[in-house]
């Protein structure tokens, strides 16, 4: 008899300790599901410690182009278009040119300045020409060697 009254005793105390879990968890469901809500259409803030990603709508980033080496070798520029636009390198891009870093500067600014693309293919492509093994490992008044544009996309050998 003793035996079943403290098997009783136990099962209670375990359904007791379950239900007490299970009211802690379901709180703690609500607050996260109010956190993660959407915002109603007057925009409520999010709370403190939390922030929101939108997946699905456009970025605003410029959408990707095919690599240099699936473009053709010399793009000719569109009629009354700029140097740099299409594809077209600037003008005197055709000779060996020298940049001296600047405060502020990284090979991906120069390349845009240079070349008028920034593309990750070009810049690698000139940290190999300079002998870089990191394309961002430029130092302030490092002389950074431009070669010409149809030099940068043959694949390196």
């Amino acid at each position: 008899m003793r035996a079943a009254l403290w098997i009783a005793v136990l099962l209670l105390a375990f359904v007791l300790a379950w239900r007490i879990q299970e009211r802690w968890a379901d709180g703690r469901r609500e607050e996260r599901d109010a956190a993660y809500a959407r915002p109603s259409e007057a925009g409520a803030a999010v709370p403190e410690g939390f922030s929101r990603a939108v997946v699905g709508e456009p970025s605003g980033a410029a959408p990707i182009t095919p690599p240099l080496a699936a473009r053709p070798p010399n793009p000719t520029p569109r009629p009354g278009g700029k140097p740099g636009q299409d594809g077209a390198a600037p003008t005197g891009s055709d000779k060996l040119r020298h940049h001296i870093v600047q405060k502020g500067d990284s090979l991906s600014k120069i390349c845009a300045a240079a070349y008028g693309t920034a593309r990750r293919d070009v810049v690698e492509a000139v940290a190999r020409a300079n002998g870089l093994s990191n394309p961002e490992a430029v130092r302030i008044g490092q002389q950074i060697v431009l070669p010409p544009l149809s030099e940068l996309r043959s694949p390196p050998r």
